[in-house]
């Protein structure tokens, strides 16, 4: 993983220009230490889940999906509407991500016009890309269309499915609220189609010259994200990358770290500077847990017996 010592020191500096994640409330004798602390998100669409999280105060996000919705029990849009309705109620004053399911801007408006009417802390999760891929037929730069569209129309967007910082960039300047790399599939792409023969992150990034001419060149990433060190870390020099960009021109809109695979990549993403992390409900549950807090414990519980009367 990135050493803290590798971390430019004015990712931290943009801190300051973001707004008070936990700022206290008035009249409170004690601040709250923590008034710029990153925010934490569920990524689960089960009430069930999201609950319990909620009321301990571990969250103050959610974003979901359909497939999420659909693995919390939706059978139907309908269902999918009224439980993602509950979510929104009980999340408030808190954002919400909702996923677009039309894939043309001519129906995707309307349809996040429709969902940001559940409510004021409703935000549209527009993918960046893909387009072209599901239907040739379609403008690929439909969703940069409609983040624009949607921030003209003051309504808060999370740019999905990035993963290179010119796809953050570009949805930045298109209006994006957040940006949301998928961190967990980045490596996950290069484990699966890597050529074994040829240096590690080959499949993102390989320039045969530096003229890049030849056919068998890639260029879906930056050298320093694909070829940069472990395969594993990949997602994480790539969180790296983006908020060092945006760090360096003041860039507002918020990197939503996403795509979680285990609970060691939370404090990874935040020393690379990620602004919100959305991790999945059983990494959330999980994230105190530690052998040597359970022998601490034990220890304690145990010593107090003294005590008894």
């Amino acid at each position: 993983m990135l050493r803290p010592d590798e971390i430019p020191a004015h990712i931290g500096m943009r801190r300051k220009i973001m707004d008070d994640t936990l700022p206290t409330p008035e009249g409170k004798l004690l601040p709250h230490p923590a008034e710029k602390a990153p925010r934490i998100f569920a990524d689960t669409g089960d009430i069930k889940e999201i609950r319990p999280l909620h009321d301990a105060g571990i969250i103050s996000g959610v974003t979901t999906n359909p497939t999420l919705m659909k693995k919390a029990g939706a059978d139907s849009w309908e269902s999918a509407k009224n439980m993602m309705k509950e979510i929104v109620k009980l999340l408030d004053p808190h954002p919400v991500s909702l996923e677009l399911t039309e894939i043309t801007k001519e129906k995707m408006i309307p349809q996040a016009e429709k969902l940001a009417s559940y409510g004021h802390n409703v935000v549209i999760k527009v993918p960046i890309g893909g387009y072209e891929a599901v239907d040739s037929s379609i403008d690929r730069n439909t969703g940069l269309k409609v983040l624009h569209e949607l921030w003209s129309r003051d309504i808060k967007t999370n740019a999905t499915l990035i993963f290179n910082s010119t796809q953050a960039l570009w949805a930045a300047r298109a209006g994006a609220t957040y940006v949301s790399p998928f961190l967990g599939r980045v490596a996950d792409y290069m484990y699966k189609h890597d050529a074994v023969e040829m240096p590690l992150g080959n499949s993102l990034y390989h320039m045969e010259d530096h003229r890049g001419g030849k056919e068998n060149s890639r260029l879906f990433n930056t050298s320093y994200v694909a070829a940069g060190g472990d395969r594993k870390d990949a997602g994480i020099r790539l969180i790296h990358e983006i908020a060092v960009i945006f760090a360096n021109y003041r860039i507002k809109t918020e990197v939503l770290a996403a795509s979680y695979r285990n609970d060691v990549q939370v404090p990874e993403s935040l020393l690379c500077g990620a602004d919100i992390l959305t991790v999945p409900a059983p990494i959330l549950m999980a994230v105190a847990d530690h052998p040597l807090t359970d022998e601490g414990m034990k220890a304690f519980v145990e010593d107090s017996k003294a005590f008894d009367h």
